[in-house]
């Protein structure tokens, strides 16, 4: 396990004894940063956004955008100007190169540069533009985790598509208010699931009147994901460097070219010319699939980052029986912590979850970790499906399989994007049976990869869920969108097990 870092001054949040390790200590670092970092060069604008998010190898990248080939800006960092670099230029639209219409998920316009600073390990303050900003503690304590969050838009010019959701409503859209309430809670870190980007595209005439009348902006590029993600999550990024992972709507075949601008750990890379439904779709081989990555919050405890956005984990891994051996190599980070250290997985696609059907188990995630499960994990975070659930399985369900239990799975996909309940197709819809009719207090008897859960909750309800810790472990508080308890949660990393209260109960 990589050292822990000494403790890093910062003003006080909370009094924490305790707090002195190597990615706490990059995320100070990083904080800093986000704040916003050097004096502009003359003649040279502000970016429109700065934060911080951690990557592989205990890396704090430093990110901002800036508008068209304006030049990146200059950090200054304990005291020494070190300059952001370009991560991906400004770039027109591609033009077809044919008669026929153009993918439009296949380089999109960005009016804006991404910049990018790998932060020194042990830098301890951090500013842009003269403005700095509070730097975390060095074992975080806090965590907002939330997931799912942009405006679903996916209209097509002639076939059927689902219901639009008003981009324009604090009701139906509420991620602007979840971000500032989540802000408020004063985080030292943010995990984001996946799922940042949905206004995808809108083509039929009658349907799409309202949302152009309403001046809602749809698309792929730099305008579709300044609406969807940046600048409602403005006063989170602001509060805790981040932890990005990606969703399906970040493929290539979709949002992926903002995702690799913006978002992703690896160097930026060009997404192929993908078209989504089709043969061309991106898949796990096809998508710039990241390797699963480590970040130790402590010494006990370690967060593994997975990018299963591509996963077809609807269709059973004898259908996909390539992704079996992609996964267990992207998940060797896994395999590589000591038997001491905790873990605990964070994927966008769940490794259980009800749009699952039984005919599609066991998929190849779960063949993956079927074949060499890891004792230690004890907890998987997900997003997918637009919903809180929790599920929990008694220790000996699994013996053929997972001989040390299985791990709990917490799924926080309520974050903005519109609910299951609202989905015809989904089957956690409320529509004809009214409201809170699919939520549940305890499991139904569904199998998952052929076992029953033993407990766990549905909550069909905006909302992002607060990790604490505590003298007994990590504690999670669900909150709505105006920062309201919805659920507590106690999470039991021996028992892996998360016990969460449903509501008037």
């Amino acid at each position: 396990m990589p050292s822990p870092l000494p403790d890093q001054a910062h003003p006080p949040k909370r009094t924490d004894a305790g707090r002195s390790l190597r990615a706490g200590a990059l995320l100070v670092a990083a904080l800093g940063v986000v704040a916003g970092c050097a004096t502009p060069s003359s003649g040279q604008r502000s970016p429109l956004n700065r934060w911080t998010q951690l990557g592989p190898d205990g890396i704090v990248s430093l990110r901002a955008i800036v508008a068209g080939d304006d030049g990146c800006p200059t950090a200054i960092v304990d005291g020494q100007a070190l300059p952001l670099l370009p991560r991906a230029q400004a770039a027109p639209a591609a033009q077809p190169d044919t008669q026929a219409r153009a993918n439009p998920a296949f380089r999109p316009e960005f009016q804006v540069t991404s910049c990018e600073l790998t932060l020194p390990a042990a830098a301890r303050q951090a500013s842009i533009d003269g403005q700095a900003i509070a730097l975390p503690r060095s074992s975080p304590q806090r965590i907002v985790v939330v997931g799912d969050t942009g405006c679903r838009i996916k209209v097509t010019a002639s076939a059927s598509s689902p219901p639009i959701q008003d981009c324009a409503s604090p009701g139906a859209w509420p991620w602007p208010r979840l971000a500032a309430a989540a802000a408020r809670t004063h985080p030292d870190l943010v995990i984001h699931v996946g799922d940042y980007h949905y206004r995808e595209y809108c083509n039929d005439p009658a349907q799409c009147a309202p949302v152009r009348d309403q001046g809602v902006v749809v698309g792929y590029g730099w305008r579709g994901w300044n609406a969807d993600f940046f600048t409602p999550a403005a006063p989170l990024l602001k509060a805790a460097p981040w932890i990005m992972v990606r969703g399906n709507h970040e493929n290539c075949d979709r949002a992926g070219d903002g995702w690799m601008r913006f978002l992703s750990p690896l160097p930026y890379q060009v997404c192929g010319d993908q078209w989504y439904g089709s043969d061309s779709r991106s898949v796990l081989a096809n998508n710039l699939t990241a390797d699963a990555y480590r970040i130790d919050l402590d010494r006990e405890l370690t967060l593994i980052i997975a990018d299963n956005a591509g996963a077809e984990d609807y269709l059973p891994a004898t259908a996909r029986p390539d992704d079996v051996p992609l996964f267990k190599r992207q998940l060797r980070a896994l395999q590589s912590l000591p038997a001491s250290q905790r873990a605990w997985l964070f994927t966008h696609r769940p490794l259980w979850y009800d749009l699952l059907s039984a005919p599609s188990q066991p998929n190849a995630l779960q063949v993956a970790l079927r074949e060499e499960p890891p004792a230690n994990l004890q907890m998987v975070f997900s997003g997918h499906e637009h919903a809180f659930q929790t599920l929990n399985f008694s220790p000996a369900a699994d013996p053929a399989y997972r001989p040390a239990g299985r791990p709990a799975q917490l799924i926080v996909g309520g974050g903005g994007t519109e609910l299951e309940a609202s989905d015809p197709q989904s089957p956690l819809y409320e529509g004809t049976s009214g409201v809170g009719s699919k939520e549940r207090a305890s499991p139904q008897g569904q199998l998952y990869d052929g076992v029953a859960a033993s407990s766990g909750i549905v909550l069909n309800r905006y909302s992002f869920l607060v990790l604490e810790r505590g003298g007994e472990g990590w504690s999670g508080t669900l909150l709505d969108p105006d920062g309201r308890t919805i659920s507590r949660c106690h999470l039991t990393g021996e028992r892996k097990e998360v016990a969460c209260s449903f509501p008037g109960r």
